[in-house]
C-alpha cells in the first residue's frame, strides 16, 4: 500500500509541476500580446460579481488583489483602457468612484482559459470536483504562506 500510495502522490506533484510550467508559458505568451493577465482576470471576475447595489471601489479592488492603490491604478487603467470597465461616480459618496463592468464585457463572452477551465469543470462529478477543489485550495494556501 505505502508503494502505492508512494506513486500516487509522485504523479500528482509531477502533475503540478507540468501545470505551473504550462501555467508560465501561458502567462507570457499573454504578456506579449498584452492580453489581460492574471491580476487583470481576478480584478474583472471581483468587479462582475459584485452585487448591483454594492459596486467595487478602487480601495475594495486593492484589498482584494492585496495590492497598494498606486498599483490598482495600473490594473484600473489597463481595464478602462480595455472597455472591460466603466468608472462612475459613487452613488453615496461624491468624493469616490465606483467600478462596473462595461456593456461590452457583460454581453462578450469569457476569455478562453475561463471557458476551457468551465467545460473540463462540467467533466467530473460533484464529489470529484469538491476533492480537486480541496486540492486546489490547500495547494493555494501553502503557496500563500510562503516568505
Amino acid at each position: 500500500m505505502l508503494n502505492e500510495t508512494t506513486t500516487i502522490t509522485s504523479d500528482l506533484v509531477h502533475s503540478v509541476d507540468e501545470f505551473r510550467r504550462a501555467d508560465a508559458q501561458y502567462a507570457r505568451r499573454l504578456a506579449a500580446v498584452r492580453a489581460p493577465n492574471d491580476t487583470d482576470r481576478v480584478a474583472m471576475r471581483f468587479i462582475a460579481d459584485a452585487p448591483a447595489d454594492a459596486p467595487v471601489t478602487p480601495g475594495d479592488l486593492a484589498g482584494h488583489l492585496s495590492v497598494s492603490t498606486a498599483a490598482i491604478t495600473s490594473v484600473i487603467r489597463r481595464l478602462q483602457e480595455r472597455g472591460q470597465i466603466v468608472i462612475a461616480p459613487h452613488p453615496a459618496d461624491a468624493r469616490s468612484k465606483v467600478l462596473r463592468p462595461s456593456l461590452r464585457d457583460i454581453n462578450s463572452p469569457a476569455d478562453d482559459l475561463t471557458r476551457r477551465i468551465e467545460e473540463i469543470a462540467d467533466e467530473f462529478t460533484p464529489e470529484q470536483t469538491d476533492v480537486v477543489s480541496r486540492f486546489l485550495r490547500r495547494l493555494t494556501e501553502e503557496i500563500a504562506d510562503l516568505p
